[in-house]
């Protein structure tokens, strides 16, 4: 298994290193850190000195690679540096078949600046044929006693958690999330998360799935849209990996068209866990 890390050497990107290096070591698992260059990366070369073997990019990376390898003896880790954009690079990669997930962290150095924020970290998890990390702004280890998997009850979302725990780890506790329009009925909708509860504790060795559902209030402002309702339930539940499937065919199409994959991937201090489409 080898995990794809890109960073911009800020200490956000440093924080989905660490998280990564954690979660190498548990799986046994390689990882390769990734550079896309920058203006600010290549130091003070002109443009003709691009070819130049050696960029400022280069000994940044080698030394990552130098600190996290003291961290993290039982890791081998690989380096490369590209020319190419990093929403592109990550797709062309994510397809070769030789990776098998992404962790990357929620910004970089500056959110105006860096390419790692916002639209570009929901792109990669958009376009990349493999599962995506986004680990938040912060110190945060690998840790996945405790789960939640966002559901709007397609059997897309049941892919995404068997996804989880092949790829990422196991885990003895779940919580599934929904949130439902304020017309349908609460009583419906814990019925049917309810049998989703069971059926995913048949299916899986997960040992206790937990359900929460709660109605967007559009009487309340800071409970009037699907990003904040999730927020709440999240801040509330306290998991410690988010599940998502951005799946068209789902709910979780407007993930991609709303303010809910910020408040995931920005906002919500818990590490997000994207399936690939």
């Amino acid at each position: 298994m080898t995990i794809i890390v890109p960073t911009d050497f800020s200490k956000n990107s440093e924080f989905a290193a660490l998280y990564a290096c954690e979660l190498a070591t548990k799986r046994n698992a390689d990882i390769l850190l990734l550079h896309c260059y920058t203006t600010s990366s290549v130091g003070d070369a002109s443009e003709d000195d691009l070819t130049d073997p050696i960029l400022k990019a280069d000994l940044l990376i080698a030394e990552l690679k130098d600190k996290l390898v003291d961290q993290f003896p039982a890791v081998d880790f690989y380096i490369e540096c590209s020319r190419a954009l990093i929403v592109d690079k990550l797709a062309e990669m994510s397809n070769s078949g030789k990776f098998d997930l992404i962790i990357m962290g929620a910004s970089g150095a500056s959110k105006t600046k860096s390419v790692y924020w916002g639209s570009t970290t929901m792109a990669v998890a958009a376009k990349s044929s493999i599962p995506v990390v986004v680990v938040p702004n912060e110190a945060y280890h690998f840790q996945s006693n405790h789960i939640a998997l966002l559901t709007n009850f397609k059997h897309e979302e049941l892919d995404t958690l068997k996804e989880y725990l092949r790829l990422v780890d196991a885990t003895n506790s779940l919580s599934l999330i929904h949130v439902y329009k304020p017309s349908q009925k609460r009583e419906n909708v814990l019925d049917t998360l309810n049998n989703w509860a069971y059926n995913i504790k048949e299916m899986t060795q997960v040992d206790e799935v937990m359900s929460y559902a709660e109605p967007v209030q559009k009487d309340d402002e800071e409970l009037d849209s699907v990003s904040e309702v999730v927020e709440k339930l999240i801040q509330d539940i306290n998991p410690d990996v988010i599940l998502v499937t951005p799946s068209r065919k789902t709910f979780f199409e407007r993930l991609f068209t709303s303010s809910v994959s910020k408040a995931i991937a920005l906002e919500i201090n818990k590490p997000a866990f994207f399936d690939k489409i």
